[in-house]
Protein backbone atom coordinates (compact mmCIF):
# COMPACT_ATOMS: atom_id res chain seq x y z
CA UNK A 1 0.00 0.00 0.00
CA UNK A 2 2.88 2.17 1.03
CA UNK A 3 4.72 1.30 -2.25
CA UNK A 4 1.66 2.37 -4.49
CA UNK A 5 0.92 5.45 -2.44
CA UNK A 6 4.70 6.91 -2.79
CA UNK A 7 3.82 5.82 -7.04
CA UNK A 8 0.40 7.82 -7.41
CA UNK A 9 1.76 10.49 -5.23
CA UNK A 10 4.93 11.26 -7.73
CA UNK A 11 2.88 10.86 -10.55
CA UNK A 12 0.38 13.43 -9.35
CA UNK A 13 3.90 15.63 -8.45
CA UNK A 14 4.91 15.50 -11.88
CA UNK A 15 1.90 16.12 -13.95
CA UNK A 16 2.02 18.34 -15.94
CA UNK A 17 -1.33 19.72 -15.56
CA UNK A 18 -0.94 19.52 -11.88
CA UNK A 19 2.43 21.33 -12.08
CA UNK A 20 0.61 24.19 -14.15
CA UNK A 21 -1.90 24.71 -11.90
CA UNK A 22 0.47 25.30 -8.75
CA UNK A 23 2.23 27.98 -11.20
CA UNK A 24 -1.29 29.65 -11.85
CA UNK A 25 -2.15 29.86 -8.15
CA UNK A 26 1.38 31.22 -7.54
CA UNK A 27 1.22 33.18 -10.24
CA UNK A 28 -2.43 34.79 -8.90
CA UNK A 29 -1.32 35.14 -5.59
CA UNK A 30 1.31 37.18 -6.15
CA UNK A 31 -0.48 39.51 -8.74
CA UNK A 32 -3.65 39.86 -6.32
CA UNK A 33 -0.73 40.70 -3.45
CA UNK A 34 1.05 43.09 -5.56
CA UNK A 35 -1.64 44.75 -7.78
CA UNK A 36 -5.41 44.26 -5.82
CA UNK A 37 -4.41 44.03 -2.47
CA UNK A 38 -2.97 47.42 -2.43
CA UNK A 39 -6.06 48.79 -4.22
CA UNK A 40 -7.96 47.82 -1.72
CA UNK A 41 -10.81 50.46 -0.55
CA UNK A 42 -13.23 49.39 2.12
CA UNK A 43 -16.42 50.82 2.44
CA UNK A 44 -16.04 51.61 6.37
CA UNK A 45 -12.66 53.22 6.57
CA UNK A 46 -10.69 55.37 9.04
CA UNK A 47 -11.58 58.77 7.94
CA UNK A 48 -10.36 61.19 10.27
CA UNK A 49 -11.70 64.47 7.74
CA UNK A 50 -15.06 62.77 7.73
CA UNK A 51 -15.80 62.58 11.02
CA UNK A 52 -14.36 65.91 11.64
CA UNK A 53 -16.52 67.12 9.16
CA UNK A 54 -20.09 65.44 9.90
CA UNK A 55 -19.39 66.28 13.73
CA UNK A 56 -18.37 69.94 13.00
CA UNK A 57 -21.79 70.21 10.78
CA UNK A 58 -24.17 68.71 13.78
CA UNK A 59 -22.40 70.78 15.97
CA UNK A 60 -22.85 73.98 13.62
CA UNK A 61 -26.56 73.01 13.74
CA UNK A 62 -26.70 72.16 17.58
CA UNK A 63 -25.28 75.65 18.57
CA UNK A 64 -28.08 77.36 16.26
CA UNK A 65 -30.87 75.51 16.12
CA UNK A 66 -33.95 77.25 17.76
CA UNK A 67 -36.63 75.22 19.07
CA UNK A 68 -40.09 76.19 19.53
CA UNK A 69 -43.89 75.23 19.02
CA UNK A 70 -43.56 76.12 15.32
CA UNK A 71 -40.35 74.40 14.49
CA UNK A 72 -40.50 71.36 11.87
CA UNK A 73 -40.80 67.96 13.41
CA UNK A 74 -38.03 66.65 11.62
CA UNK A 75 -35.64 69.57 13.10
CA UNK A 76 -37.06 68.57 16.54
CA UNK A 77 -36.04 64.56 15.81
CA UNK A 78 -32.41 66.41 14.30
CA UNK A 79 -32.02 68.36 17.46
CA UNK A 80 -32.77 64.78 19.78
CA UNK A 81 -30.49 62.74 18.16
CA UNK A 82 -27.23 64.34 17.08
CA UNK A 83 -25.93 65.14 20.63
CA UNK A 84 -25.03 61.38 21.46
CA UNK A 85 -23.77 60.90 18.09
CA UNK A 86 -21.50 64.05 17.92
CA UNK A 87 -20.62 62.75 22.06
CA UNK A 88 -19.49 59.50 19.78
CA UNK A 89 -17.74 61.42 17.01
CA UNK A 90 -15.96 63.72 19.03
CA UNK A 91 -14.34 60.43 21.64
CA UNK A 92 -13.02 59.16 18.11
CA UNK A 93 -11.36 62.63 17.08
CA UNK A 94 -9.88 63.15 20.62
CA UNK A 95 -8.58 59.39 20.64
CA UNK A 96 -7.51 58.70 17.07
CA UNK A 97 -5.81 62.15 17.29
CA UNK A 98 -3.74 60.96 21.03
CA UNK A 99 -2.95 57.66 18.81
CA UNK A 100 -5.19 55.70 21.36
CA UNK A 101 -6.50 52.85 18.99
CA UNK A 102 -8.32 51.23 22.03
CA UNK A 103 -10.51 54.27 23.21
CA UNK A 104 -11.04 54.90 19.41
CA UNK A 105 -12.22 51.38 19.16
CA UNK A 106 -14.61 51.54 21.68
CA UNK A 107 -16.39 54.98 21.20
CA UNK A 108 -16.07 53.57 17.12
CA UNK A 109 -18.04 50.56 18.83
CA UNK A 110 -21.00 52.69 20.08
CA UNK A 111 -21.10 55.00 16.80
CA UNK A 112 -21.52 52.15 14.70
CA UNK A 113 -24.41 50.48 17.00
CA UNK A 114 -25.98 53.82 17.68
CA UNK A 115 -26.06 55.00 14.56
CA UNK A 116 -27.97 51.30 12.93
CA UNK A 117 -30.21 52.17 15.62
CA UNK A 118 -30.96 55.40 14.85
CA UNK A 119 -30.97 54.48 10.63
CA UNK A 120 -32.73 51.36 10.82
CA UNK A 121 -35.10 51.56 13.51
CA UNK A 122 -35.93 54.73 13.65
CA UNK A 123 -34.56 56.44 10.60
CA UNK A 124 -38.42 56.88 9.11
CA UNK A 125 -36.45 57.09 5.74
CA UNK A 126 -34.92 60.35 6.54
CA UNK A 127 -31.56 58.88 7.18
CA UNK A 128 -28.54 56.86 5.23
CA UNK A 129 -25.86 54.39 5.92
CA UNK A 130 -22.57 54.78 4.50
CA UNK A 131 -23.07 55.77 0.89
CA UNK A 132 -20.82 53.47 -0.19
CA UNK A 133 -23.30 50.78 0.73
CA UNK A 134 -25.32 52.41 -2.65
CA UNK A 135 -24.23 51.16 -5.17
CA UNK A 136 -25.36 51.19 -8.71
CA UNK A 137 -28.44 48.54 -8.92
CA UNK A 138 -27.77 47.76 -5.21
CA UNK A 139 -31.75 46.84 -4.36
CA UNK A 140 -30.91 45.61 -1.02
CA UNK A 141 -28.26 48.49 0.04
CA UNK A 142 -30.19 49.36 3.36
CA UNK A 143 -30.18 45.43 4.13
CA UNK A 144 -26.43 45.34 3.49
CA UNK A 145 -26.19 48.66 5.75
CA UNK A 146 -27.46 47.22 8.88
CA UNK A 147 -25.30 43.79 8.05
CA UNK A 148 -21.85 45.79 7.98
CA UNK A 149 -22.92 48.53 10.60
CA UNK A 150 -23.89 45.67 12.78
CA UNK A 151 -20.78 43.70 12.08
CA UNK A 152 -18.35 46.79 12.30
CA UNK A 153 -19.99 47.08 15.90
CA UNK A 154 -19.54 43.56 16.66
CA UNK A 155 -15.57 43.95 15.43
CA UNK A 156 -14.75 46.93 17.58
CA UNK A 157 -16.39 45.63 20.31
CA UNK A 158 -14.08 42.61 20.14
CA UNK A 159 -10.89 44.79 19.65
CA UNK A 160 -11.88 46.56 22.95
CA UNK A 161 -11.22 43.25 24.52
CA UNK A 162 -8.21 41.41 23.12
CA UNK A 163 -4.62 42.29 23.58
CA UNK A 164 -3.36 42.85 20.28
CA UNK A 165 -1.23 45.66 19.07
CA UNK A 166 -4.14 47.42 17.71
CA UNK A 167 -3.12 49.40 13.96
CA UNK A 168 -5.24 51.42 11.53
CA UNK A 169 -4.56 48.30 8.95
CA UNK A 170 -6.37 46.33 11.53
CA UNK A 171 -9.38 48.96 11.73
CA UNK A 172 -9.68 49.01 8.35
CA UNK A 173 -8.79 45.09 7.66
CA UNK A 174 -5.83 45.60 5.41
CA UNK A 175 -3.52 42.49 7.44
CA UNK A 176 -2.50 39.26 5.58
CA UNK A 177 -4.75 37.30 8.01
CA UNK A 178 -7.99 39.58 7.44
CA UNK A 179 -7.38 39.55 3.71
CA UNK A 180 -7.23 35.91 4.35
CA UNK A 181 -10.57 36.54 6.12
CA UNK A 182 -11.97 38.36 3.03
CA UNK A 183 -10.83 36.21 0.72
CA UNK A 184 -12.55 33.05 2.48
CA UNK A 185 -16.15 35.36 2.31
CA UNK A 186 -15.46 35.81 -1.73
CA UNK A 187 -13.99 33.88 -4.10
CA UNK A 188 -11.36 31.46 -2.70
CA UNK A 189 -13.19 28.66 -1.34
CA UNK A 190 -14.42 28.56 -5.22
CA UNK A 191 -10.49 28.87 -6.34
CA UNK A 192 -9.78 25.79 -4.00
CA UNK A 193 -12.46 23.33 -4.92
CA UNK A 194 -11.99 24.19 -8.82
CA UNK A 195 -8.12 23.26 -8.17
CA UNK A 196 -9.51 20.06 -6.53
CA UNK A 197 -11.70 19.13 -9.19
CA UNK A 198 -8.53 19.52 -11.86
CA UNK A 199 -6.16 17.51 -9.72
CA UNK A 200 -8.55 14.66 -9.82
CA UNK A 201 -10.31 14.88 -12.89
CA UNK A 202 -7.72 12.29 -14.34
CA UNK A 203 -6.72 10.64 -11.45
CA UNK A 204 -7.79 7.49 -11.92
CA UNK A 205 -8.54 7.43 -16.23
CA UNK A 206 -4.39 8.72 -16.18
CA UNK A 207 -3.94 4.94 -15.54
CA UNK A 208 -5.09 3.59 -19.42
CA UNK A 209 -1.63 4.99 -20.39
CA UNK A 210 0.33 2.45 -17.96
CA UNK A 211 -2.78 -0.25 -17.65
CA UNK A 212 -0.22 -3.49 -17.22
CA UNK A 213 1.74 -1.97 -14.31
CA UNK A 214 -1.41 -1.34 -12.95
CA UNK A 215 -2.92 -4.70 -13.30
CA UNK A 216 0.24 -5.89 -11.98
CA UNK A 217 -0.28 -4.82 -8.12
CA UNK A 218 -1.11 -6.64 -5.69
CA UNK A 219 -3.73 -4.38 -4.21
CA UNK A 220 -8.01 -4.50 -5.17
CA UNK A 221 -9.46 -2.02 -6.69
CA UNK A 222 -11.49 -0.09 -4.03
CA UNK A 223 -7.75 0.13 -2.74
CA UNK A 224 -6.45 1.50 -5.29
CA UNK A 225 -9.34 4.12 -5.53
CA UNK A 226 -9.00 4.91 -1.59
CA UNK A 227 -5.11 6.09 -2.38
CA UNK A 228 -5.75 7.63 -5.41
CA UNK A 229 -8.31 9.52 -3.77
CA UNK A 230 -5.93 10.30 -0.44
CA UNK A 231 -3.37 11.93 -2.85
CA UNK A 232 -5.56 13.94 -4.76
CA UNK A 233 -7.23 15.05 -0.93
CA UNK A 234 -3.22 15.45 -0.42
CA UNK A 235 -2.23 17.48 -3.67
CA UNK A 236 -5.64 19.90 -2.98
CA UNK A 237 -4.47 20.63 0.00
CA UNK A 238 -0.66 21.57 -0.85
CA UNK A 239 -2.44 23.94 -3.20
CA UNK A 240 -2.46 26.41 0.04
CA UNK A 241 1.40 26.60 -0.37
CA UNK A 242 1.28 28.46 -3.39
CA UNK A 243 -1.60 30.90 -2.38
CA UNK A 244 0.43 31.80 1.14
CA UNK A 245 3.86 32.98 -1.17
CA UNK A 246 0.71 35.58 -1.38
CA UNK A 247 -0.30 36.28 1.60
CA UNK A 248 3.29 36.75 3.25
CA UNK A 249 4.01 39.79 0.51
CA UNK A 250 0.77 41.46 1.91
CA UNK A 251 1.88 40.75 5.84
CA UNK A 252 5.17 42.32 4.74
CA UNK A 253 3.41 45.59 3.37
CA UNK A 254 0.36 45.60 5.61
CA UNK A 255 0.86 43.86 9.31
CA UNK A 256 0.72 40.35 9.36
CA UNK A 257 -2.55 40.71 11.61
CA UNK A 258 -2.89 38.55 14.91
CA UNK A 259 -4.22 34.83 15.30
CA UNK A 260 -6.16 36.37 18.39
CA UNK A 261 -8.27 39.21 16.33
CA UNK A 262 -12.03 39.14 16.52
CA UNK A 263 -14.16 37.42 13.63
CA UNK A 264 -17.55 38.59 13.64
CA UNK A 265 -19.88 35.45 13.45
CA UNK A 266 -23.58 36.70 12.56
CA UNK A 267 -26.12 34.44 14.84
CA UNK A 268 -29.29 35.14 13.82
CA UNK A 269 -32.23 38.25 14.57
CA UNK A 270 -29.68 40.72 14.39
CA UNK A 271 -26.72 39.36 16.32
CA UNK A 272 -23.46 38.93 16.02
CA UNK A 273 -20.94 36.75 18.90
CA UNK A 274 -17.06 37.49 17.94
CA UNK A 275 -14.47 34.58 17.24
CA UNK A 276 -11.20 34.12 17.32
CA UNK A 277 -9.08 34.41 13.85
CA UNK A 278 -7.97 31.38 14.18
CA UNK A 279 -10.58 29.65 15.42
CA UNK A 280 -12.68 30.60 12.49
CA UNK A 281 -9.70 29.59 10.31
CA UNK A 282 -9.69 26.26 11.22
CA UNK A 283 -13.47 25.99 10.91
CA UNK A 284 -12.85 27.64 7.12
CA UNK A 285 -10.23 24.36 6.78
CA UNK A 286 -12.23 21.51 7.99
CA UNK A 287 -14.90 22.92 5.63
CA UNK A 288 -12.87 23.21 2.79
CA UNK A 289 -11.06 19.70 3.71
CA UNK A 290 -15.27 18.07 3.81
CA UNK A 291 -15.44 19.87 0.45
CA UNK A 292 -12.64 18.21 -1.40
CA UNK A 293 -13.47 14.91 0.13
CA UNK A 294 -17.01 15.33 -1.40
CA UNK A 295 -15.65 16.47 -4.60
CA UNK A 296 -12.96 13.67 -4.84
CA UNK A 297 -15.65 11.01 -4.17
CA UNK A 298 -17.67 12.20 -6.68
CA UNK A 299 -15.16 12.35 -9.04
CA UNK A 300 -13.93 8.65 -8.28
CA UNK A 301 -17.60 7.31 -8.78
CA UNK A 302 -18.15 9.08 -11.99
CA UNK A 303 -14.19 7.12 -13.25
CA UNK A 304 -15.56 4.27 -12.75
CA UNK A 305 -18.71 4.63 -14.10
CA UNK A 306 -18.74 7.03 -16.81
CA UNK A 307 -14.88 6.71 -17.51
CA UNK A 308 -14.32 9.54 -20.06
CA UNK A 309 -12.43 12.72 -18.04
CA UNK A 310 -15.30 15.41 -19.48
CA UNK A 311 -18.01 14.16 -18.18
CA UNK A 312 -15.86 13.82 -14.85
CA UNK A 313 -15.14 17.84 -15.21
CA UNK A 314 -19.20 18.36 -16.24
CA UNK A 315 -20.45 16.34 -12.99
CA UNK A 316 -18.30 18.26 -10.87
CA UNK A 317 -18.81 21.50 -11.96
CA UNK A 318 -22.67 21.07 -11.87
CA UNK A 319 -22.31 20.08 -7.83
CA UNK A 320 -20.02 23.34 -7.46
CA UNK A 321 -21.77 25.82 -9.60
CA UNK A 322 -25.64 24.36 -8.96
CA UNK A 323 -26.60 26.42 -6.26
CA UNK A 324 -26.69 29.58 -9.14
CA UNK A 325 -29.59 27.35 -10.01
CA UNK A 326 -31.83 28.38 -7.31
CA UNK A 327 -29.99 30.85 -4.97
CA UNK A 328 -32.59 34.41 -4.45
CA UNK A 329 -32.12 36.46 -1.65
CA UNK A 330 -34.49 35.61 1.43
CA UNK A 331 -35.37 32.28 -0.23
CA UNK A 332 -34.60 30.10 2.92
CA UNK A 333 -37.39 31.35 4.55
CA UNK A 334 -40.01 29.42 2.10
CA UNK A 335 -37.48 26.34 1.32
CA UNK A 336 -35.17 24.60 3.06
CA UNK A 337 -32.02 24.44 0.55
CA UNK A 338 -29.75 24.20 3.69
CA UNK A 339 -30.42 20.19 2.68
CA UNK A 340 -28.44 20.76 -0.28
CA UNK A 341 -24.55 19.98 -0.06
CA UNK A 342 -24.59 22.77 -2.80
CA UNK A 343 -25.86 25.44 -0.38
CA UNK A 344 -22.25 25.73 1.32
CA UNK A 345 -19.97 26.28 -1.42
CA UNK A 346 -19.55 29.67 -0.06
CA UNK A 347 -17.39 28.37 2.98
CA UNK A 348 -16.21 31.46 4.49
CA UNK A 349 -20.04 33.09 4.32
CA UNK A 350 -21.66 29.65 6.07
CA UNK A 351 -18.87 30.03 9.23
CA UNK A 352 -19.26 34.25 9.78
CA UNK A 353 -23.20 33.52 9.17
CA UNK A 354 -22.92 35.79 6.06
CA UNK A 355 -24.63 33.19 4.20
CA UNK A 356 -27.87 32.72 6.58
CA UNK A 357 -28.47 36.65 6.54
CA UNK A 358 -28.90 36.27 2.78
CA UNK A 359 -30.74 33.24 2.81
CA UNK A 360 -32.73 34.90 5.43
CA UNK A 361 -32.56 31.48 7.33
CA UNK A 362 -30.78 30.21 10.78
CA UNK A 363 -29.91 26.62 9.79
CA UNK A 364 -26.71 27.11 7.25
CA UNK A 365 -24.36 26.98 9.98
CA UNK A 366 -20.61 24.94 10.20
CA UNK A 367 -22.03 21.81 12.14
CA UNK A 368 -24.91 21.14 9.38
CA UNK A 369 -22.61 21.85 6.14
CA UNK A 370 -20.18 19.40 7.54
CA UNK A 371 -22.82 17.03 8.27
CA UNK A 372 -24.74 17.32 4.95
CA UNK A 373 -21.05 17.55 3.00
CA UNK A 374 -19.95 13.99 5.09
CA UNK A 375 -22.71 12.16 4.38
CA UNK A 376 -23.08 12.82 0.80
CA UNK A 377 -19.48 11.68 0.73
CA UNK A 378 -20.04 8.59 2.81
CA UNK A 379 -22.95 8.05 0.25
CA UNK A 380 -20.59 8.51 -3.25
CA UNK A 381 -17.65 6.19 -1.44
CA UNK A 382 -20.17 3.43 -0.75
CA UNK A 383 -21.48 3.59 -4.04
CA UNK A 384 -18.18 3.46 -5.61
CA UNK A 385 -17.18 0.70 -3.18
CA UNK A 386 -20.02 -1.43 -4.31
CA UNK A 387 -19.25 -1.15 -8.13
CA UNK A 388 -15.67 -1.84 -7.64
CA UNK A 389 -16.13 -5.08 -5.65
CA UNK A 390 -18.09 -6.64 -8.89
CA UNK A 391 -16.78 -9.09 -10.35
CA UNK A 392 -17.23 -8.16 -13.98
CA UNK A 393 -15.66 -4.78 -12.48
CA UNK A 394 -12.34 -3.43 -13.82
CA UNK A 395 -11.17 -0.21 -13.12
CA UNK A 396 -9.94 1.03 -16.66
Amino acid sequence: MWAYFKLEFFQFMRNKKNIAIYVILLFFSCYFAIKIAPTYNPIEKVEVNEIEARYETREEFLNNVVINDGTHHLTRYAAAIFPEWNEYDKQRLDAINQNNLKEYAEATYKWYAYSDNMIFYRGGGVLYYNPGYYTFGNNYATMDGHFGYLYNASRYEGYTEVNSDLTINIFEERTALQTLQRLLNSYLPLILIVSCILFTVDIVLKDRRNPTLLQGLPLSDWRKLMVKGFVSLLGSVLAIIPLSVGLLIIGVQNGFGDFGLPVPIYIADDIFSNRMMWEYLIQNMLLIIFWFSLIISLVLLASVTLKNEFANLFVASVLVLAELMYFNRGIGAIKDFHWYPTSYVQVGQITSGYRNYLYASEALTFGSGLAIIGLCTCMFLFFTFLLSNRRKFKLL
